[in-house]
């Protein structure tokens, strides 16, 4: 070949767009930690996600979960964990659901400082009772609901995060915290603090992976696969073990119709 040959090939090549398959797909991560916590959980789990579907992956998230959730209803992201997809604002953005957290359904815990009085949930009446934000399904949509049919009107203190509502109560800075029941179990046992639980919702299951329709089938075949293959894979345990996760079962948008209906009981 001719060098003139040459160098037209050399600037075809430079000039033709890169491929889809070259950019990483985004995974959006609701905001139930701070971000540093959120990537040495998730990390881990997209890389091996990525070696088993061959196809990149890129943890992605908001400074907060207002921003996280803007961010998903713009369609900002590939896949996301979360479950504010089925507040009644994002329906627009397509999202479907292929895959939720493996293991126990998860509750509302309404929890209190173990010397706290408190011992029911009508003794919050008047008191400051933090969540992570307006928009947590299992941490807010839920016990207002709870706290509504009993007439209960508490002060409500939003703390940005679960960390950041079981960090208010743990300074005694509110009576009550309302989180994820899953969540709170962890927070105790790697913070050594004494709560007590006075009340515990009926369950729902646990946050999913959801994707949006611009992603090819094929690739999210592969990635929903990649997923749901951990909890059998060897090579996945250690990661599961540091992620705190059971790994992942299979689910569908069905599978979530009772969250729609406490998000939309409560306007949302």
């Amino acid at each position: 070949m001719r060098p003139i040959q040459l160098l037209i090939l050399a600037a075809l090549l430079f000039l033709q767009p890169a491929r889809a398959d070259d950019k990483p797909l985004s995974f959006g991560v609701l905001n139930q930690q701070s971000p540093q916590l959120t990537a040495e959980r998730w990390n881990p789990l997209l890389k091996y996600v990525e070696d088993k579907a061959g196809v990149r992956m890129q943890l992605k998230m908001g400074p907060t979960v207002q921003d996280t959730d803007a961010m998903m209803g713009r369609g900002e992201f590939d896949f996301m964990f979360t479950n504010h997809n089925f507040q009644r604002e994002y329906d627009k953005a397509g999202y479907k659901v292929i895959a939720r957290w493996a293991g126990d359904p998860i509750r509302c815990a309404f929890v209190v400082a173990e010397d706290s009085p408190v011992s029911k949930l009508e003794e919050l009446h008047g008191k400051k009772v933090a969540y992570p934000s307006a928009d947590a399904f299992v941490a807010y949509a839920v016990p207002s609901v709870t706290l509504n049919k009993l007439g209960v009107k508490e002060v409500e203190v939003f703390a940005g995060n679960q960390d950041g509502a079981l960090a208010q109560l743990k300074f005694k800075r509110v009576d009550a915290a309302a989180v994820n029941s899953r969540f709170f179990k962890q927070y105790v046992e790697q913070n050594k603090v004494n709560f007590k639980v006075i009340h515990e919702s009926e369950p729902y299951p646990d946050l999913a992976i959801i994707v949006h329709p611009r992603i090819a089938a094929e690739a999210v075949e592969k990635v929903r696969n990649a997923f749901l293959g951990m909890k059998k894979d060897p090579a996945a345990a250690e990661i599961l073990v540091k992620a705190k996760s059971k790994g992942f079962d299979p689910a569908s948008d069905r599978d979530y119709e009772g969250v729609r209906r406490i998000y939309h009981a409560i306007g949302q």
